[in-house]
């Protein structure tokens, strides 16, 4: 009843005819099979598309600020309240600020409760501190909240004194007060921290942890002591940042006479002089500055960037790097053509002269560098209006990537610019080179040139 079809031979023996459907079935999986083990056996090819990129090699410090500042303290007890803003200049024998015996307005309130008078300028001015603020604010540096606590608290302060002053000249007062006048000309600063003395000499590593460190912040209508702070006074731009780096650090700065240096805080980058000191066997690096210290007056420890090299072009992995042998030819052998304008070289083959044009992937002022395959080994070459000659023979290793795009592998020349880690960056303007979004295999040794890649 089934479908198998049975004959009887003479002899009474019976046998099943062949299922040609069978047969196929069988062949094809045998060939899926044998697909299936090649597959797993081969050694699998992983490209990389190549980028564009930039490696930076930096370092970063926390430096310690030096200045020519002093602390001015005060003659009487009293509440101090201020002519002109922190961060201000003010000229020699100019009003800094003004203590009374009358507590008036401070920075927490007026005397009487009243509210502050604010005009459109210091809202402008509160209003350009918090979007400056808003801008640069990142949630790992939090601490820059501190730094605009500090800014809009110097802003009220200005506003409080002000209006103290204000009220003192237009109030019949008889309340004593002293008026303080600068010395000499310079920034005026309201915080102090006892280190504005420090000099080179006084520098410790133990002064570059920041741990300890803690600062005064004077403000419009406190109450101060006689002879207790009253201002601090920087008395020009010029400033230093000193580092305690480490030992290849140090040397490899001692080599520098000037180097960029980026204010983090800010992203500013400047230039500065760079000199070595060392104090009880501990080396130091200072960077002198004649910019930008206003911005940093109130401030004794600054985050910089020191950038060693930047460079910019195509970045590659180092695994995709392989080496290929080209005969090195030097370069005055190398002539142009007059009928055609084209580079190559006069061989000489039985006394006769050829012009041979093999394509020249690299050159420098010594040699000329050919594909192996392009030029036979041997072959005799003749400088022009000359009787040297050249035997091809000698070669060279140029650095390299395997190319895929067209579906083999194709040796392809790379400059290699800088080296940073697992990646390199090669310049884009190479003969023969490789260029933005090209696939390259991504382990330089799996494959050899010519190879199909599937």
């Amino acid at each position: 009843m089934g479908s198998e079809k049975q004959t009887v031979s003479k002899n009474g023996g019976r046998h099943l005819k062949l299922n040609i459907g069978l047969i196929v079935f069988i062949g094809i999986f045998i060939y899926l099979i044998a697909i299936g083990l090649s597959y797993l056996m081969r050694n699998h090819i992983s490209f990389y598309e190549v980028q564009q990129g930039w490696i930076v090699d930096s370092d970063t410090f926390t430096g310690f600020i030096l200045r020519n500042e002093a602390v001015v303290n005060t003659g009487q007890s009293g509440y101090i309240n201020y002519f002109v803003n922190d961060g201000a200049m003010v000229a020699r024998e100019g009003n800094v600020c003004m203590v009374t015996t009358n507590a008036g307005s401070s920075v927490q309130g007026t005397a009487d409760g009243s509210a502050l008078t604010l005009n459109g300028s210091d809202y402008s001015d509160i209003r350009e501190q918090v979007l400056s603020f808003k801008k640069k604010y990142n949630d790992s540096d939090y601490a820059s909240v501190y730094d605009l606590d500090y800014q809009l608290g110097n802003i009220v302060s200005n506003i409080v004194s002000r209006n103290n002053i204000n009220s003192m000249n237009q109030a019949d007062s008889t309340n004593g007060y002293t008026v303080m006048t600068a010395d000499q000309s310079g920034i005026v600063s309201y915080s102090y921290d006892g280190m504005e003395s420090y000099t080179q000499d006084d520098m410790t590593p133990e002064l570059f942890s920041a741990r300890n460190y803690e600062k005064s912040q004077l403000s419009a209508g406190m109450k101060i002591d006689s002879a207790s702070p009253a201002y601090k006074l920087i008395y020009d731009d010029n400033w230093q940042i000193v580092i305690c780096p480490t030992a290849d650090q140090y040397k490899r700065l001692k080599e520098l006479d000037t180097v960029n240096l980026q204010l983090q805080r800010d992203n500013i980058t400047v230039s500065a002089d760079v000199s070595t000191f060392q104090k009880d066997g501990t080396d130091y690096v200072s960077f002198s500055l004649s910019n930008y210290m206003v911005r940093y007056c109130n401030d004794r420890y600054i985050d910089i960037e020191i950038i060693w090299d930047n460079h910019d072009g195509l970045k590659i992995p180092k695994s995709s790097i392989v080496s290929k042998n080209f005969y090195r030819i030097p370069a005055d052998y190398l002539q142009t053509e007059e009928e055609s304008s084209e580079s190559g070289f006069y061989s000489v083959d039985n006394d006769e002269t050829v012009f041979i044009k093999p394509i020249i992937y690299a050159q420098n002022k010594e040699y000329c560098y050919v594909d192996c395959a392009d030029i036979a080994e041997g072959t005799v070459l003749k400088k022009p209006s000359s009787d040297e000659t050249y035997t091809i023979g000698e070669t060279e290793a140029l650095k390299g990537v395997y190319n895929i795009n067209k579906g083999y592998a194709m040796f392809r020349l790379i400059d290699i610019l800088y080296e940073y880690g697992d990646y390199c960056i090669v310049s884009d303007k190479t003969d023969y080179g490789v260029t933005l979004y090209d696939h390259i295999i991504l382990n330089g040794s799996s494959v050899k040139e010519n190879d199909i890649i599937y």
